[in-house]
């Protein structure tokens, strides 16, 4: 602990303007938005077998980042009074592990494992020290819960890969299998960043069994259809996004059916759009 309290105030005494928009810049890389962009953007238009694999192994972090999180229900260090914290809106659920360093762990390890060049390891790597660093200098994490993040993303991302094969995709296995486990959440107290990522894993992967059996559209497009895609597939997801949140008012089922319904719509509603419209 002591290590830790020295690490977080001496990050703290070397704070500037410019070093903490650098650091909330990166912080914000691993956050849902740019996220729900690049994997979208990946799946609709550039590679759709490879990004279903980085998104379910992405998804099943964060599964299990909640799951941790509920389970230890570790405090924050600016809860304790140890440092001042920076974008504390980011800070929404317990401490261990970092969700934010888990999630680029995932994300960037997948990439790197799936694509396989230099170019991806570089920045895979650089992205993953950064992340675990920025959430320690903005005061929101211990180093212990990066560290633990990055250990248990690189766990999940292998244990998840084995749970997914590309060339076959989801079978019904995979969408009876996230069934349940909604099901158990709902009846089973937890808090709602889980509740989001539970939601978000069901959407995606009953998303790409419909997407995969039974619409079957295609990346390659010219460029204006390819913005028409984009277009379509974001503005969709903000339009149910927009109408839950004059419904959900805090309730966690309802947030579950927000989140899952947004992902099915990036997933499976979306590219039927594409393959109706775009022929």
């Amino acid at each position: 602990m002591n290590w830790e309290i020295s690490i977080l105030q001496g990050l703290q005494a070397i704070r500037t303007p410019f070093l903490t928009s650098i650091m909330e810049a990166i912080t914000a890389l691993a956050e849902s938005l740019p996220l729900v962009l690049v994997i979208g953007i990946l799946y609709w238009c550039v590679e759709k077998k490879k990004t279903v694999r980085i998104g379910w192994i992405v998804l099943t972090s964060s599964v299990v980042n909640g799951v941790i999180k509920n389970l230890v229900r570790a405090a924050r260090p600016f809860q304790k009074g140890i440092v001042s914290p920076v974008r504390v809106e980011t800070a929404t659920s317990y401490s261990f592990p970092s969700g934010h360093t888990q999630t680029a762990t995932s994300f960037w390890t997948s990439a790197m494992m799936i694509f396989k060049n230099k170019t991806t390891y570089g920045i895979g790597c650089t992205m993953i020290i950064l992340t675990g660093l920025s959430r320690i200098y903005l005061g929101v994490h211990w180093p212990v819960d990066v560290i633990g993040g990055i250990i248990i993303g690189l766990i999940v991302v292998v244990a998840a890969d084995k749970l997914y094969d590309e060339d076959r995709g989801f079978t019904r296995w995979h969408v009876i299998g996230v069934g349940v486990l909604a099901f158990l959440f709902l009846i089973v107290p937890i808090e709602k960043d889980l509740v989001k990522a539970v939601g978000a894993l069901w959407g995606f992967v009953v998303g790409c069994y419909i997407e995969q059996n039974y619409i079957h559209f295609h990346t390659e497009a010219p460029l204006k259809k390819q913005l028409f895609k984009i277009a379509i597939g974001l503005g969709g997801a903000i339009v149910i996004a927009v109408a839950f949140q004059f419904i959900t008012q805090g309730d966690l089922i309802l947030s579950m059916l927000k989140y899952g319904i947004i992902v099915l719509w990036l997933t499976a509603g979306a590219p039927y759009v594409f393959k109706t419209m775009l022929k």
